[in-house]
């Protein structure tokens, strides 16, 4: 499909293709009703401002940072409004660095903080709706260990950690998943040190998963309360669909965006 099929009334974004999406985050413009992406701060003043997936691009974005950093505060949810949050200033993920927009294969990227307990709390029940739902995410550990996704405070509500060179098969607890794609390959790690290695790069990942978390939030990174140096991996976009249909698909359109592989 590429990135965009063509209609009568214009563009139809990835999200406006594929319906039955429970939760969205992306630095880009996933729906023809997406307006604002993120809210960011800037290191000059701690100001806070929202920009649209454009302003990220033509130099808004840069133009309000000026020639300082710029971290998020906010990744909008384009389905339900269940944001990522991150009030506290050093877990909070850089997207400008001295004026400049950080991008990962070409494309902005937030890039997890230097504090290994970087991440974003959400208000979305991954609970909720279908048991096996069709996961997506892009972005790069950046050689460091950390975890894509966990929760409020459950101890075993995480998956895929990373950490060079572990050989401990704890690579996701609660959730269980039944499929799992790296680039387009089959990818089934047998240890963190395996997972860490497959994704210390560019990547698009391809879940179904059933998450069976004990508590009803979705985080980016491990345990909000008590993240363990478990931060989030650097992100450009996480999709999870209430379903696994057109898997392939959709793993075509989100790497004709990134191309990624």
């Amino acid at each position: 499909m590429g990135i965009y099929s063509q209609a009568a009334g214009g563009e139809v974004k990835f999200l406006d293709a594929y319906s039955g999406a429970g939760a969205a985050y992306s630095l880009e413009s996933l729906s023809n009703s997406t307006t604002n992406v993120i809210k960011a701060r800037r290191s000059s003043d701690n100001a806070e401002l929202d920009f649209t997936a454009l302003d990220i691009t033509d130099g808004t974005l840069t133009t309000w940072t000026g020639a300082n950093d710029g971290f998020v505060t906010t990744i909008y949810d384009q389905v339900n409004s269940n944001n990522m949050t991150q009030t506290t200033s050093s877990k909070q993920g850089k997207i400008v660095s001295s004026g400049s927009v950080i991008t990962l294969g070409g494309k902005a990227c937030i890039e997890r903080s230097t504090s290994d307990y970087g991440g974003y709390i959400s208000t979305y029940d991954p609970n909720d709706g279908a048991a096996v739902k069709g996961m997506y995410y892009v972005g790069d550990n950046n050689s460091k260990r950390g975890t894509i996704f966990g929760s409020l405070s459950g101890v075993r509500d995480y998956g895929f950690f990373v950490t060079l060179g572990s050989s401990n098969a704890k690579v996701d607890d609660r959730p269980t998943i039944t499929a799992s794609k790296i680039n387009g390959l089959t990818n089934a790690p047998a240890t963190r040190g395996e997972s860490y290695t497959a994704t210390d790069k560019h990547f698009l990942m391809y879940r179904e998963i059933e998450f069976n978390f004990q508590y009803a939030s979705l985080a980016l990174g491990y345990r909000f309360t008590s993240v363990s140096s478990f931060g989030m991996l650097t992100f450009q976009e996480m999709v999870i669909f209430l379903n696994t249909t057109d898997s392939a698909a959709k793993q075509a359109n989100i790497n004709s965006r990134y191309s990624i592989y």
